[in-house]
């Protein structure tokens, strides 16, 4: 049965947002999850994986740090084996896979956008992100490197102001606060939207951000509450899956903390795991809504869908009388 297509370049208040969302993902439901578990699956498996050890280790170390503390031990040193290799494998794997998914649901898209429903396979969503990685690791590494730089002025000023008049200091700290609280929202939609604009367009690493930044303007408040609500949505359902993992926590937390056993069991890692896959499947909904607002804000202010709806009345209309000749 031919599915009507959903035009992304569209203009959406925010309920059209959503709803387009929601349709894009029930009319795509299996290819859109094949595609996720195919492609980006095997990245968030070995990121589940290296995850779950983490947590696992972490317990461990919450009754080793108990037991340093009632020897008289430096607990410092517990600490701080907390940030060994386990835990660069958790971060590396992370970062690939949210990669990995970013990727995906963005070929997705840009597949769906140029084809339609039902007009293409996982295949096609695959090559379109093997074609794209080189501009995905470059939108990643361009931008890490700044906003590592802008946290590390920030810092220092902040440390700066601190050291020579404390209440400044302190002042600069509550602005601070307040500031991510106001930009964070907008930014990480930023740091997401990015990615679809350099797939979709080809342009630098800067190019795309400045593009995201362009059709974000006079549109700032509009995404800070999309994000935040796409955001607390998003988290309420990955709470559901992660339920039986922070039950199983607390109670290997618990009895270690009671003299019990040290080591972490094979079914807390084989639950965590899961958890954390699922939990890290359905942040992909969120990437969907980001999408969505983008060719929104997009078509707002360039009018490239409304052109192309036009073009395509004009072709229909002259190929409808030439065969009615």
């Amino acid at each position: 049965m031919n599915q009507e297509k959903i035009n992304l370049r569209q203009v959406r208040d925010f309920g059209e947002t959503f709803n387009a969302s929601v349709k894009l993902v029930r009319q795509n439901f299996k290819l859109f999850f094949k595609s996720l578990i195919f492609i980006a699956g095997p990245f968030l498996i070995i990121s589940s994986i290296a995850g779950a050890f983490y947590q696992a280790n972490a317990i461990t170390m919450q009754s080793r740090l108990q037991s340093s503390m009632m020897y008289g031990n430096n607990p410092l040193d517990v600490i701080m084996e907390q940030f060994g290799w386990t835990y660069l494998i958790f971060i590396v794997a992370s970062i690939v896979a949210n990669l990995a998914l970013v990727g995906t649901v963005y070929s997705f898209i840009i597949n769906y956008s140029e084809k339609g429903p039902g007009q293409f396979t996982v295949n096609d969503v695959a090559s379109t992100l093997i074609k794209n990685t080189g501009g995905i690791l470059g939108v990643f590494f361009g931008l890490t490197i700044v906003l590592l730089l802008v946290i590390f002025v920030v810092v220092a000023l902040g440390v700066i102001i601190g050291a020579a008049i404390p209440v400044l200091g302190i002042l600069f700290l509550l602005a601070a606060i307040f500031g991510m609280l106001i930009l964070f929202p907008p930014l990480i939609w930023q740091l997401s939207a990015v990615y679809l604009v350099k797939m979709e367009e080809g342009l630098g690493v800067f190019q795309s951000f400045g593009k995201t930044k362009d059709v974000m303007r006079g549109n700032f408040w509009w995404t800070w509450l999309i994000v935040v609500c796409t955001s607390f949505g998003v988290g309420i359902i990955g709470i559901v899956f992660t339920l039986p993992q922070i039950a199983y926590q607390m109670v290997l937390t618990f009895s270690s903390l009671q003299g019990g056993e040290n080591e972490t069991s094979i079914p807390f890692i084989v639950v965590a795991t899961i958890c954390t896959f699922c939990t890290t499947l359905i942040y992909s909904l969120m990437y969907v809504v980001n999408g969505v607002h983008y060719y929104s804000l997009a078509e707002k202010m360039d009018g490239k869908g409304m052109i192309q709806r036009i073009n395509e009345i004009g072709n229909s209309t002259s190929t409808n009388v030439t065969q009615q000749y």
